[in-house]
Parts: structure tokens; sequence; C-alpha cells
């Protein structure tokens, strides 16, 4: 009887847990974040119209490659949407619903994975724990970052290692599917897997060299088509590599930053909130001292965890503009496995715990205010903002002008117009969709005394007088509508 109600109780902990991170991840996921995103409205564009025409924006049919303005994103998050849009429209709610839902089942699979490598259940309650509430995760599990939807298959990946080892080839290669960073980091954690644990398992030769093959024919078709298309040409247009040895050496360290972690992420106001790093400022003494136990006691399972820890911010590091919140989400959660371990090691001392809980919950009510009041107002600009109220006003006015010019200040206004407007996904992208569509012109260039102008409030545009005003969350005027002064 005791073993049942011991086991009930375990049952219910896990899942008070999963409807907490649930709720943290669904609960007003359309409206918060406080706009789509142009990386957002694209995914959810493709889908949309994967699931309409069976092509992508561009025409192309199934698409092991996404184009996406001027890159080429991994596929499978688009095709995750596609029956998350068909169930719920196109709308922001369908398309950060499948991130939402990686994100929540993550925090259930870390439970698995902790228990499954350290044998210790309190520890996998802690860590899951900590993942649910977790700054970092809430963050990415909230909007259609395919970083997020790669991270569950990556702790998937890491589980079944340790499970049914040749299973894990799968998960890793959806990861790699994913999004970019795998794509390096998945191959650095399991040679350095393999290294750390090199008498267990050259011993199984034949079964690496198996894993190895059904690995490479997996990733053919990505690789295939990634060469084909020049994804590899407009990846390295689209962003800045380190020069150096040094300048990668640094940008390595720099993820370990008290400021990047704690305090302000990347600077970016789509990967934080006002006043939070990506963990909880109390995690950081319990965080030094898991490391010391780490090191003092040296747990079987070190070499794994050493592993995710040194491939984890690889793929950030090559990049100019690091450290990188997105690009290293794959250090989830080795941080909350190393925090939560220094917490038990610290648990005979009754007082200091009771204090850790206390400060963990005051700074996660203070964390849930400033996701839920400050972060849509503050942050707003940075989600591009206004979009889609600018088409819904633009769309009752479009009858009474022959040409409508829009800004381009905010970068990529048509995608929004094939989001948000009439547009049928059969009128495919040749191209130009930048410069316009329809009777749309993303250019303030040209001086038309019949068009409707939608312009940014840095814009200068000779004899403009608006009429109306869309404002950011805080007052702010974030789009002007006018037209020209007749000479």
């Amino acid at each position: 009887m005791n073993i049942l109600i011991r086991k009930i109780f375990t049952v219910l902990i896990l899942a008070s847990i999963i409807l907490l991170a649930a709720f943290l991840r669904l609960y007003r996921l359309g409206e918060i974040s406080p706009s789509l995103d142009w990386d957002e409205a694209s995914l959810g564009w493709n889908a949309y119209s994967i699931l309409k025409t069976g092509t992508d924006e561009y025409g192309k049919a199934w698409p092991v490659s996404i184009r996406s303005f001027n890159d080429y994103k991994p596929p499978l998050y688009v095709y995750a949407a596609v029956p998350s849009i068909a169930i719920f429209g196109l709308n922001e709610f369908a398309v950060r619903f499948p991130s939402a839902l990686a994100g929540i089942l993550t925090v259930l699979l870390t439970f698995f994975l902790v228990k499954e490598l350290t044998r210790n259940r309190l520890l996998s309650y802690c860590v899951t724990a900590l993942l649910a509430i977790s700054p970092w995760s809430i963050q990415f599990s909230r909007g259609a970052f395919e970083a997020n939807f790669a991270l569950f298959f990556f702790v998937l990946g890491a589980y079944l290692l340790l499970k049914f080892p040749l299973l894990s080839v799968f998960p890793f290669a959806l990861s790699i599917y994913s999004y970019h960073s795998p794509r390096l980091v998945i191959p650095v954690f399991l040679f350095l897997y393999f290294i750390l644990n090199f008498k267990t398992l050259i011993l199984k030769w034949k079964s690496l060299i198996l894993y190895s093959i059904v690995f490479i024919l997996l990733l053919y078709p990505l690789a295939r088509n990634t060469f084909h298309v020049g994804s590899v040409t407009a990846r390295l247009n689209s962003v800045k590599l380190v020069s150096s040895p040094g300048e990668f050496i640094n940008n390595y360290f720099s993820h370990y930053n008290f400021d990047f972690l704690f305090l302000n992420a990347d600077g970016n106001p789509r990967h934080h909130i006002p006043d939070f790093g990506l963990l909880y400022l109390i995690e950081a003494p319990f965080l030094i001292t898991g490391f010391y136990y780490l090191v003092k006691n040296r747990p079987s399972w070190l070499p794994f965890l050493v592993s995710w820890l040194i491939a984890a911010p690889v793929a950030s590091s090559i990049v100019i503009d690091a450290p990188h919140a997105i690009r290293s989400l794959l250090f989830l959660p080795t941080f909350q496995i190393i925090t939560a371990y220094g917490l038990i090691n610290l648990s005979k001392r009754k007082l200091l715990v009771f204090g850790f809980l206390i400060l963990v919950f005051g700074n996660f009510l203070w964390y849930f205010h400033q996701y839920f009041v400050h972060f849509p107002i503050e942050s707003a600009s940075g989600w591009q903002y206004g979009y889609k109220q600018a088409v819904k006003k633009v769309l009752a006015l479009e009858n009474k002008y022959d040409r409508i010019y829009v800004t381009s200040a905010y970068d990529q206004p048509y995608i929004y117009f094939l989001f948000y407007g009439r547009i049928s996904p059969v009128v495919k992208n040749s191209g130009y969709f930048y410069k316009g569509l329809d009777k749309y012109e993303f250019s303030l260039e040209k001086i038309d005394s019949k068009g409707l102008y939608i312009i940014a409030p840095t814009d200068k545009v000779p004899g403009f007088q608006s009429f109306d005003t869309i404002n950011f969350p805080d007052g702010t005027p974030a789009f002007l509508f006018g037209t020209i002064a007749k000479s």
C-alpha cells in the first residue's frame, strides 16, 4: 500500500510540474510576445502555403530547405506548423503552438533524462521544476523559434543515447532538420561522448559503424539540398563568422559570462524580458556550488554532462554576435542539472534550502509580472509590432487608392501582407515580393498624389500629410498613414 501511495504521489508531483510548464507556455500565447516577428510570419505563411498548395512561398513542392528572405531554413518547424494551422487557422497561436508544445514536452522528457542519467529521483524532480519555470526555456517556447524545436529532439536524442543508443540517431537527425546550430553541436557532442567513453564504446565498434551509416543516410537529403540550392552561401551572407581562433575562444567563454546568463542575456529584446537574463539571479550561488560538488564528487555521469556543456556553445561561438541566446539554447537543461545538484548537496542545511525556495518563488513571481505586464510594452518595437494593425487598416482603405506605398524601415513588410492580407497562397513569390505585390509597393521613393503612404516616424517623404497613426503599446508612433499634398 505504501508503495502504491508513493507512486501516486510521484505521478502527482510530476503532473503538477508539467501542468505549470504548460500554463507558462500556453497562457495568452497568441498575444504575448506582442507580435509575430518577420521570421514567425514567414514560418507561418510557408506552412499555410504548403497546407493549401503543397508548395512553399516560392512554389517549391515539399522543400527540404525553406527559402526565407535571404536565407534558407531547415524545414521541420514549417511542417510541424502545418497541422497546427489546419486546426487553429492562420493566426499567431497556431504558428507558435508547435514551439510551445515542444517546450512542454522538453520539460517532461528532462525528468526521464535526468532520472536515467543520475538514477536520482529527487534530482530529476528538482531539474524538471527548474526547467519548467526557466526564463530561457519559457522565452523561446512562447515564440515560433526553430531552436526550441531542435532542443526537444536534442534532449530526446540524449535520453535515447543512454537508454537505447542506436535509436538516438533519429531524434538527433530531426534536431538537425529543425535548426542550424545542431549541425555543429551534435557532432561535437557525440565526438566528445565517444572520447570520454572510449574504452566502453570501442568494444561496440560494429554498432558505432551502423550508427554512423544511418546518421549519414538520414542527413543526406538535407546535405544534398543544402549544397544544391546554395543555402550555405546564403547562410554565410546572413551571418558574419569569426576571423581568428582568439575571437572564437573569446566568443566561446562569453556564454559563461555573468551578464549574459543572469542580467541582460544577449541584449536582443526578443530574447529576454526587462531586468532578467536567461537564468534566475538566485540560481547563481547554487550553480557555482553545483560545479564545486561535481568536481569534488565526480559522479559517473559527469563525462556525459561535460560533453554536453562543452558542445552547447560551439555553433554560437563561430559567429561574431556572440554570446547568442538562441544559438546556444542547446545548453538546456545542463545549467538546471548543475544548480539542482548544488541544491541537493546542501539539502542538510534546511534553512538554506528553505531560503532558496522562498527566493526562487519571489524571483518567479517577479518574472511572471515582468513577462506579462512590462515585456509586451517595452519590447513591442523589437517584435515588429504594428504590422498586423497596419495591414488591417490598409485593407479597409485600399479601394480608395490606385497605389499603396509601405515603408521598409522595419524590414520585410511583404510577409505581413501575405500573412494578414487577402493574398491567396496560390500566388507565388517570384523573388520580387520584397519590392512589391499587387498594388502594394514596399518603397517610398515615388511621389504619388493619388497613393496611400504608410511610413515610419523616421521616414522623410516630401509633402506627406498624416491622417492616422498606429502606435506602439507605450503610445509612441509606429506607423503614420497619409497622402501627398497636391502641388
